[in-house]
């Protein structure tokens, strides 16, 4: 891994995607996921050493994960609608015959091949503003019966918070907001990312409160399974625990709080909602 780390610090890339490849913690998540398969495909090798596969990068940025990919199958597609981007990761991966960097808007495509493997980075906390939702639904269509797709699933986990602002934020390296957890986490969603997603979630959450204090928000903190061994995230660049506020109420130990909590994923922030039952 360190001597592929080396070379992709090395791509040509835009700010953001410059941050993206400094999280290391992210980028060896997904190398192992993506040679963890390959190592259980190797039979299938060819005279040059790449497994007879085809793989579909969906959103590639500067092109690191089609790389990793690269350096086991036979067939590599990175998909990247950004113009500017697709270039970088045309000139970072130049020098693989078995890359194709295409272009384009994914929701736009049709008629392609069927893949056997997807890889479809999800960075954002419980994929609401996670425009590859929509991208990894499209694909549906174009995935051959056991095609899997990496990452494997995901985990949303929520607790209730007393929390200094009242707007939705996230948080990251640079800001740590000031809050205070009142009561126990809960896994409140688990999404598998092998079949058509329900963009639409809405469900009420009960909270058992454990200490006085004031409710006012709560934090959502979203855990991705590469693999199903593979565990990754919050990390810099990865599922930044977020917080969202709700209708201020007083709260003593061993009470318990309803909220209806809704939102669409790949809809953006704008379509949460919250209300206290």
């Amino acid at each position: 891994m360190t001597n592929n780390i080396s070379r992709i610090m090395k791509f040509k890339t835009t700010p953001y995607h410059s941050h993206l490849i400094k999280d290391t913690e992210r980028l060896s998540a997904f190398y192992e996921g993506i040679s963890q398969y390959a190592e259980d495909l190797d039979y299938l090798e060819n005279e040059e050493g790449l497994i007879n596969k085809v793989v579909y990068d969906l959103g590639c940025g500067s092109g690191v994960l089609t790389y990793f990919a690269a350096l086991y199958f036979s067939a590599v597609v990175g998909f990247e609608k950004d113009s500017k981007i697709a270039g970088y990761a045309k000139e970072n991966l130049k020098d693989f015959e078995n890359v194709l960097i295409v272009n384009e808007d994914v929701l736009k495509l049709e008629g392609l091949d069927k893949a056997d493997l997807i890889i479809c980075e999800m960075l954002d906390t419980a994929l609401i503003d996670e425009e590859e939702v929509l991208a990894l639904n499209h694909f549906i269509d174009f995935k051959e019966d056991n095609c899997t797709v990496i990452p494997s699933k995901v985990l949303n986990y929520v607790e209730p918070v007393s929390m200094e602002r009242r707007n939705v934020h996230w948080e990251d390296d640079d800001y740590h907001p000031n809050y205070n957890i009142i009561g126990k986490s809960i896994c409140y969603s688990e999404i598998d990312l092998q079949s058509r997603i329900d963009e639409n979630f809405e469900d009420v959450l009960e909270f058992a409160i454990n200490e006085d204090s004031k409710f006012n928000g709560i934090k959502i903190t979203t855990i991705t399974l590469i693999r199903d061994n593979i565990v990754c995230g919050p990390t810099p660049m990865f599922n930044p625990p977020l917080f969202i506020p709700v209708d201020e109420i007083n709260c003593r130990a061993g009470d318990t709080v309803k909220v209806k909590l809704s939102y669409k994923m790949g809809g953006g922030i704008e379509t949460i909602k919250t209300e206290l039952i």
